[in-house]
């Protein structure tokens, strides 16, 4: 079984376009998003719609329950004054956009999902895919966060794997946690971003799960593997679009830069 997990899209058509590209090519059974498809790019109807017409199973980040349900400011990350004031203008322009279904669909979306692999031998492996954590849908975890809060999330979640988005930069942690006198392996990971890295690379990213029910899924280290990718795109075109559009061109150089 083969699972692609893509994050954070942020109204970043021609990124999302290439990156499912490159998943349909890798024939996986079933695509997952972790939310934020809105806000900070032009192409907030065409992301949604393209979301809705693949029928990719969605759960709704801090951008998607700002824009959903028409708040003029939100709690996200910005880094000075400036960004802030950016970030307002952005929601402005996105609120002033988007479709009312698209809107009505955003605000729909579930919290996190919980997904369970039953393998041959009767062991069981749960996923719960999050944007921000368990504890709220605005928190964060980087790669750099303390194992043992990773190690709290997993039993707070009650998962074999948890998979986080929000902070736009990818991981990937095996982290051991006592069960019972025994020490299992859990997994925590974050695919990256779509429309908006933030760990210097300017390509989107995401990560594909390969998942052998064949193997013990909690004991054998080779029945889960764990891919990331990285996909080039028209990153021009999206530059261009930012600064045609009446957005903070802060937006572009974000592309930029990653």
């Amino acid at each position: 079984m083969k699972l692609a997990i893509i994050s954070d899209i942020h109204a970043n058509l021609p990124a999302l376009e290439e990156v499912l590209n490159g998943i349909d090519s890798q024939k996986v059974n079933t695509i997952y998003c972790l939310g934020d498809l809105v806000n900070q790019n032009v192409w907030n109807n065409e992301v949604v719609e393209l979301i809705r017409k693949r029928k990719i199973s969605t759960i709704k980040g801090n951008h998607d329950a700002g824009i959903g349900e028409g708040k003029h400011f939100f709690p996200f990350s910005y880094t000075s004054t400036e960004a802030k004031q950016w970030g307002k203008e952005a929601i402005e322009y996105t609120l002033s956009h988007i479709t009312e279904d698209n809107r009505n669909f955003l605000s729909a979306l579930p919290m996190r999902l919980r997904l369970k692999i039953t393998g041959k031998d009767g062991t069981s492996f749960t996923m719960v895919l999050t944007h921000g954590t368990p504890k709220g849908i605005n928190e964060r975890m980087y790669h750099f966060s303390p194992k043992k809060d990773f190690a709290e999330l997993l039993k707070l979640a009650d998962a074999d794997m948890l998979i986080m988005g929000n902070t736009h930069a990818p991981y990937h942690h095996i982290i051991p946690v006592e069960e019972n006198g025994n020490v299992i392996k859990r997994h925590v990971l974050n695919p990256g971003s779509i429309g908006k890295p933030k760990d210097g690379d300017w390509r989107p990213s995401y990560v594909l799960l390969t998942i052998d029910s064949n193997k013990s899924l909690l004991t054998d280290p080779e029945a889960v593997q764990v891919d990331f990718y990285r996909i080039k795109y028209d990153l021009g075109k999206a530059v261009k679009a930012i600064k045609n559009s009446g957005l903070p061109v802060y937006y572009g150089g974000c592309l930029i830069t990653g």
